[in-house]
């Protein structure tokens, strides 16, 4: 007996899975957009993108195959949402963690101060407990005080001479970037890092890119 064929899922469908469901089970607020017209006047806003949350699915198969690469040494790294917006990704990377009873330093950074708070408030609704949220500029943070070697997640943030700054400073460590909607990826090699997985779907933000510049397994 054949079993019936799924169909594709319409692009609201995939919003709903991806976005909505996420703030629908958890009280939280991280769906709604926000174009740059909605911030307020920040030093590098012409250098960054639009507020958009990443795909659920994609954040979890990242952590999936970031555990797998770093093995043991995985705990060993500080987990850095480089432009964190409203704090999903720190969220479902520590909801990752707390699945396999793992402890990690998780952390969020982003420059624009009102979705710091959000990050916190969301924190908060899934744990009950504050998270680590900074607001800061990527081109001005010390990343090695983080941590002595980092993972770091990028959800196209910001433009290529931000990029570049910050891929700079993060050469400095032992790093893991994980680059969903990779619209910079050719910068990297110039910066020592190699590329070690990629997947791409139907929807930009299925496209995710992974590099490392200290290739270790456990």
């Amino acid at each position: 007996m054949s079993t019936p064929r799924k169909h594709p899922q319409s692009p609201s469908e995939l919003e709903f899975q991806e976005r909505d469901r996420f703030d629908r089970i958890y009280g939280t607020n991280t769906t709604t957009p926000l174009a740059k017209t909605g911030f307020h006047d920040l030093p590098n806003l012409a250098h960054g993108k639009a507020y958009m949350a990443s795909w659920t699915s994609e954040i979890e198969k990242s952590f999936s195959l970031t555990h797998g690469v770093l093995g043991k040494a995985f705990t060993l790294y500080t987990f850095i949402d480089i432009g964190c917006g409203k704090g999903k990704v720190p969220i479902v990377w520590r909801l990752e963690c707390e699945r396999l009873g793992l402890q990690q330093r998780i952390l969020g950074i982003d420059y624009y101060p009102p979705f710091i708070e959000l990050a916190q408030s969301n924190h908060r609704k899934v744990f009950g407990c504050p998270g680590e949220f900074i607001c800061a500029d990527a081109e001005s943070v010390r990343y090695e005080g983080l941590g002595s070697a980092l993972i770091a997640y990028l959800y196209n943030p910001f433009d290529s001479q931000i990029m570049n700054a910050t891929l700079k400073a993060l050469r400095q460590l032992p790093c893991i970037v994980i680059y969903n909607i990779p619209t910079h990826s050719d910068l990297f090699s110039q910066h020592g890092f190699d590329l070690i997985h990629t997947r791409s779907g139907s929807n930009q933000n299925q496209t995710t890119h992974i590099f490392t510049n200290h290739p270790q397994r456990g």
